[in-house]
């Protein structure tokens, strides 16, 4: 492709989505949505501007680094810890009930077990990528419903590798016992340094390595990509080593300029993601299966918003909140993509069925604004910025502690 026909493309790509990001915003949809509508236009199924869906993927995968890197920047280390409970529990079960979903309709209709057990992993995983935009241009994620789904989100994305493992000794593959040690003893080393480096505020970066934008710009991405290459390094997630980085500046004096300096390169690698997943998106076997995958889609929010929803209620929380948490993890997630792929590198899905998982994880992430819109119009009143006083009772507590922590470590 010559450099006229890139700067083309580039062009109507970039048209597309301020066009639909302007019109939809108008309407109260989220942005992400005008994203992923612009990959279906622009995509290989559509006008065909960009057909380098590979190059796209690596783009996008580099948008959900910088926004868990973001994100990191902006939670509270005790309100987390406050809320352990929804965040191991909650997801724990979440999955446990997911498989046993799945498998109860493999056994149904004839399938494989493997095949339940598959389709369970694929569903359970919800997309941080689409969940944290929607909280975030909502105003919400400080909020209780946005802190409780933040939890999940992470401990969904620290079990990616168990489950990796599982399907792999499914499909008759090698797990090498060296790796596996190495992830569980890396990710607990890097989890227990980033701790101990969030108890001890105010450290900071040297001046000298800051002291023009071109450093700064610099150092940030320094920062954010070298957690995010160390945990995919060791066999973890790479956005999950970019959120620990974030937590880390969060507790320092670091955090204001690399945020500032960044934002914008976050912005536009967040909306390649999402036109990415507009592409791979495949309109003519959607067209040629149209009832199936809807159907399919459908039982996907309904199942995953009532799992969801019918858990987060066990654990204490109310109806509102639980309904609230429940639609904001009912679409299926971007590692899900990982995962059919597995599936049918190792013989659990055939070619169509790999096309189906494909085409029901896109819709459901370009859906899943539309559906937290009828979730909120469901529970109508005090849906914005809603308060748990049971939570921020335990997050004062929690700041006591740390702070009578710090205090005797200052002490001695």
């Amino acid at each position: 492709m010559d450099m006229n026909a890139v700067l083309l493309a580039i062009v109507g790509v970039v048209g597309c989505a301020m066009l639909l990001a302007y019109v939809l915003r108008w309407l109260g949809v989220p942005a992400a949505v005008a994203y992923i509508v612009t990959g279906l236009v622009a995509g290989p199924s559509g006008l065909a501007l960009v057909e380098d869906q590979e190059m796209l993927r690596h783009a996008g995968e580099i948008g959900v680094i910088m926004l868990l890197f973001f994100i990191g920047m902006e939670v509270s280390l005790p309100r987390l810890i406050a809320g352990w409970r929804i965040a191991v529990l909650g997801t724990s079960a979440q999955m446990a009930l997911s498989v046993g979903a799945c498998s109860l309709v493999s056994w149904l209709f004839g399938w494989p077990w493997q095949a339940g057990l598959l389709f369970g992993f694929i569903i359970s995983m919800s997309s941080t990528a689409v969940v944290l935009t929607m909280l975030k241009d909502s105003g919400e994620l400080q909020s209780s419903f946005g802190q409780n789904a933040l939890g999940v989100l992470l401990m969904q994305d620290m079990a990616i590798v168990p489950i990796m493992i599982i399907l792999g000794m499914m499909g008759e593959g090698e797990v090498s016992a060296s790796e596996v040690a190495a992830q569980v003893i890396g990710g607990g080393l890097l989890v227990a340094l980033a701790f101990w480096l969030m108890r001890r505020p105010g450290w900071h970066i040297p001046e000298s390595l800051k002291l023009t934008l071109d450093r700064k710009i610099m150092m940030g991405l320094l920062l954010c990509f070298s957690a995010a290459a160390l945990t995919s390094w060791i066999g973890l997630s790479a956005p999950f080593g970019a959120f620990l980085a974030g937590m880390i500046l969060n507790a320092s004096d670091q955090a204001e300029w690399v945020e500032e300096h960044l934002r914008s390169l976050y912005v536009v690698f967040v909306a390649i993601f999402f036109m990415s997943v507009g592409m791979l998106v495949d309109i003519p076997f959607i067209l040629g299966n149209l009832g199936y995958v809807a159907l399919v889609t459908l039982a996907v929010f309904i199942l995953n918003s009532g799992i969801n929803t019918l858990v987060l209620r066990s654990l204490g929380e109310t109806w509102k909140m639980s309904l609230l948490t429940g639609g904001l993890l009912s679409q299926i997630g971007e590692l899900s993509f990982l995962l059919a792929s597995l599936g049918m590198s190792i013989g659990l899905l055939n070619e169509g069925g790999h096309q189906m998982a494909i085409a029901v994880i896109a819709l459901s992430l370009m859906l899943s604004p539309f559906w937290m819109l009828a979730i909120r119009f469901f529970v109508r009143d005090d849906t914005q910025i809603m308060i748990d006083e049971d939570v921020d009772v335990r997050v004062r507590h929690m700041v006591d502690m740390l702070e009578m922590a710090r205090g005797g470590q200052e002490k001695d």
